[in-house]
């Protein structure tokens, strides 16, 4: 309700929250966990193994053809490559211009890999006939590789009905949660909202594939190593929260990915 903003509250941050059974079979939870992930790689679908994703750098300011030639040259030894948070349909690089040449890249690299890569398209719009429209396209384009084509939403920004509806329309996909924003009211210093805990928490409910957990410290993002709490919760069926023990009753996985300034110095 509006207990955030209630005058007579100081201070009032949620730290965990407790679903029964019934409550967790009315939410849809993910289609696909990383599981899927490992399959389409050739990998065991069981410990499968560390997946080596990237984001093109710079995040913006690339035109469609260095991204692409980016994407191809990170392909040849890593996995996945992230279409990024701001990224989306920019004017620079318009995602009908950039995602076929992207798709080239991935095609090449494949080939002369020999391995599966795999790709992230930030669906992301104002409007969600729009982030369809842009999902669509995406598949459209990648053809007989489009299971090879995850799909971001900026879930945070767009709200948990846009995380929802893709889920939904795109079952076959693989859903990343980007929580862009989310540091206005998760933030350690912050004295309301709720934790990143909590966040990760709903993002499974909503049917979040993967979300990002930090990096429990060592990176550029504020954290700390209980962060890896973040981490257990969402991946196993039952485990201890900060209050609450929560069994999730057979739902599915929320990948826990870990990024934010990694790098060999950390």
């Amino acid at each position: 309700g509006n207990n955030q903003g209630m005058g007579d509250i100081e201070h009032a941050k949620m730290i965990d929250f407790y679903m029964p059974q019934r409550a967790i079979q009315m939410f849809d939870g993910p289609s696909r966990d990383i599981s899927d992930m490992w399959r389409i790689l050739g990998r065991p679908i069981k410990d499968g193994g560390y997946i080596s994703g990237t984001i093109i750098k710079p995040k913006l300011g690339l035109r469609p053809e260095p991204f692409a030639k980016a994407a191809y040259q990170f392909w040849l030894g890593g996995d996945f490559i992230k279409n990024d948070e701001p990224q989306g349909n920019q004017v620079f690089c318009p995602l009908k211009k950039v995602l076929p040449l992207v798709y080239d890249s991935m095609k090449r690299a494949q080939d002369e890999t020999g391995q599966a890569k795999l790709s992230s398209l930030n669906i992301t719009a104002d409007d969600h006939y729009e982030m369809m429209a842009r999902a669509d396209f995406g598949l459209e384009t990648f053809g007989p590789d489009a299971d090879k084509l995850a799909f971001l939403v900026d879930g945070y920004v767009g709200g948990p009905g846009m995380v929802t509806t893709a889920r939904r329309q795109y079952p076959g996909q693989y859903l990343h949660y980007h929580r862009a924003g989310h540091g206005a009211v998760t933030s350690p210093s912050a004295k309301r909202g709720y934790t990143a805990f909590v966040l990760a928490k709903m993002s499974r409910l909503q049917g979040a594939s993967g979300i990002h957990v930090g990096t429990m410290g060592y990176g550029k993002m504020e954290g700390e190593a209980s962060d890896k709490g973040i981490a257990y919760m969402i991946e196993r069926d039952e485990c201890q929260g900060p209050v609450y023990f929560q069994k999730w009753y057979g739902m599915k996985p929320t990948t826990p990915i870990i990024s934010g300034g990694m790098n060999a110095l950390r």
